[in-house]
């Protein structure tokens, strides 16, 4: 499990490196490392050159870009770890909701609570990289991780899924129909099928706007005004219980 820390002031990243570290230290059997940054933009670089973190542990008052932005960009660039945002004030917690923030602790940290919160983020992260599905293409069977589909639609009687990094992996003709070659898919809360022909993983979703459902930088998908709008309304209904 892969952590990242940015604070701008050392004083606080510090503090919140000397956390984690026993937070680490508790766990021997976990695999568990953390990087630390004094810049935003240092952690953006690091994210695109390293492929993102499981965690993202920020401070939200930054000079020259807050928490908030910070996460923003993250989400932009397609990456869906837990972000927990540090912080003095309580002002900003309806903005991290935008941002599907894991948590929101007050500073100083209380050392309990912060354990706490990496726990249930750790073992939601496991949860979700070990499920996985098996497509079998013209050519060979794939493992696919739950997390790594973006969407999946029906591209002339087979599943086309669109993964992160702009892959994508195209199944066999199909003898039975769409949802039920999903199934195992539409069990699993992150995902909602949207129309006939595509489901979507809730969790990779930045933007939806009247006409168009955005996920990062990665697609933007038209799917009409009706369906917008109903998938708006699930998604919203899903950042608030998740």
């Amino acid at each position: 499990m892969k952590i990242a820390i940015c604070d701008d002031q050392e004083k606080h990243l510090d503090e919140a490196i000397a956390v984690t570290e026993r937070y680490t230290l508790e766990r021997p059997d976990s695999d568990i490392t953390f990087e630390p940054f004094r810049h935003p933009e240092d952690l953006l670089r690091a994210c695109e050159e390293n492929g993102g973190y499981d965690i993202y542990i920020l401070d939200i008052v930054m000079p020259d870009m807050n928490g908030i932005t910070l996460g923003e960009k993250i989400r932009g660039l397609g990456f869906d770890g837990k972000i927990i945002y540090l912080t003095s004030s309580e002002e900003y917690s309806l903005a991290a909701f935008r941002v599907k923030a894991f948590d929101y602790l007050i500073k100083p940290l209380n050392e309990a609570a912060f354990f706490k919160t990496l726990d249930e983020a750790a073992e939601q992260i496991i949860s979700k990289k070990d499920k996985h599905i098996l497509v079998k293409s013209k050519s060979r069977s794939i493992k696919i991780t739950y997390d790594s589909i973006v969407y999946a639609e029906l591209s002339k009687r087979a599943v086309r899924y669109y993964l992160t990094k702009s892959k994508t992996v195209e199944s066999v003709t199909l003898r039975i129909p769409f949802n039920e070659a999903c199934a195992d898919l539409l069990a699993d809360y992150r995902f909602f099928m949207c129309s006939q022909s595509m489901i979507v993983n809730l969790d990779h979703i930045t933007e939806i706007e009247n006409d168009a459902v955005i996920f990062g930088n990665a697609y933007k998908v038209f799917l009409g005004e009706k369906t917008c709008r109903k998938l708006r309304s699930v998604w919203s209904e899903y950042l608030f219980e998740h």
